[in-house]
């Protein structure tokens, strides 16, 4: 008899084994790699694959889906979802989406695990609820809006 976690796992394979199947043996290098050195830095996740996005995502059993691979056919693109909310002090996520962040990688060399392990530590360490993070981005978007100055009659 098969557990039902090894057939949900066995399932999951086969969708991220599908999402891959397209994709140039220099995407599936560098896909690997981020897969393989997240997992190493965060055991605990859950790697799931979505085949509408056509993406592998990585779920906290707290926070629930914090980042995903998403390969194209010319780059990897590492999406954060709440990427809006982390420190980037060096300016290397992209993206201006009201939430998400992501980085590019079109080789598996550029990847920079230094930074990556850090987002995500930073991502762990957002308020648990939805709500609390929407607030937050709220917040950023008040502060962010220049101060209208009145007219001196």
């Amino acid at each position: 008899m098969v557990s039902k976690k090894s057939q949900k796992d066995r399932n999951e394979q086969e969708i991220i084994s599908d999402i891959l199947r397209p994709h140039s043996k220099k995407i599936l290098e560098i896909v690997k790699s981020l897969r393989t050195k997240i997992l190493n830095m965060f055991p605990d996740f859950e790697e799931r694959g979505y085949p509408v996005w056509k993406a592998i995502g990585f779920r906290d059993k707290n926070l629930g889906y914090l980042c995903g691979i998403f390969p194209f056919e010319d780059k990897v693109r590492l999406v954060f979802e709440w990427g809006i909310l982390l420190k980037d002090h060096n300016g290397i996520l992209l993206g201006e989406t009201k939430q998400i962040r992501y980085m590019d990688f079109i080789s598996a060399g550029e990847i920079d695990f230094v930074s990556i392990g850090n987002f995500i530590d930073q991502s762990l360490d957002l308020p648990k609820s939805k709500k609390d993070k929407e607030l937050l981005i709220e917040a950023l978007h008040l502060s962010q809006k220049p101060v209208s100055k009145k007219r001196k009659s």
